[in-house]
């Protein structure tokens, strides 16, 4: 299999991230793939239910959304239609807020179709360079992009999110297109498990995937286990997928 994922309470007493991979058959014979990771917020029982409605609601995406093939107008309506299901609820609420993260990748041929609202991640390893190529929705990475001075203080809002699915009727993500190369690998994953490993640690496991030592499987299990020995506490979720493999 090309693509695995995988997911650790860490420290934490529930966990509040949530993954699903998945494939769609086009009217046309096209295979198309889905990866998609999201991280709850607002309390345990709050940051479950965000997470949990979103992935579904991206699961949702079938030959009838598909057609003959997805376009990146496809991913918007799912995103939107994941905020709305998550924002109605909230409205509900007595006190808090319910929202997730949501990063998704679909894959249909070389072509990478991204959609992401949070901080969440999405990289793609290629070339020994590990690449994100989704933008942190934070307060502290707004703060970097500006090219404003850090404080102290600055520095312990770094999970600050900006930008969530559910607590707004409206918000607008990253979508984007970008070419997928043979043996490019995708990394999706939860601020849990970015936070605990460097870089490094990611790219060697990469690596061992581009050359077949590893699988995505024992990917996500090594990194798992790294991040875990590293003493992360929060939720620790990815997926790994490997496009193309040549033969080597």
């Amino acid at each position: 299999m090309n693509a695995a994922g995988g997911s650790n309470i860490g420290q934490r007493k529930d966990n509040e991230d949530r993954y699903e991979i998945g494939t769609v058959t086009t009217s046309n014979e096209k295979e198309v793939q889905f990866l998609v990771i999201a991280d709850g917020m607002g309390g345990h029982e709050h940051g479950q239910l965000a997470s949990r409605i979103a992935v579904e609601q991206f699961a949702k995406l079938d030959i009838d959304t598909v057609q003959d093939e997805f376009q990146l107008s496809n991913m918007r309506q799912l995103f939107q239609n994941a905020n709305a299901k998550i924002n109605a609820l909230q409205e509900h609420l007595h006190d808090g807020i319910m929202g997730t993260t949501m990063t998704a990748a679909v894959i249909q041929g070389d072509q990478l179709y991204l959609g992401h609202v949070g901080d969440s991640r999405c990289y793609i390893y290629r070339d020994g360079e590990l690449i994100q190529i989704s933008v942190d929705h934070t307060y502290y990475a707004e703060l970097v992009r500006q090219g404003q001075i850090i404080s102290p203080s600055d520095e312990k809002q770094k999970n600050v999110l900006m930008k969530a699915l559910g607590p707004e009727m409206h918000v607008e993500g990253q979508y984007l297109m970008q070419e997928l190369r043979a043996n490019d690998v995708l990394i999706l994953c939860t601020d849990g498990l970015y936070n605990a490993l460097h870089a490094d640690d990611v790219c060697a496991v990469c690596a061992m995937v581009q050359t077949g030592a590893c699988s995505p499987e024992e990917a996500v299990e090594t990194l798992l286990h790294r991040a875990l020995a590293q003493g992360a506490r929060d939720n620790l979720t990815l997926i790994v997928y490997l496009h193309g493999k040549l033969e080597l």
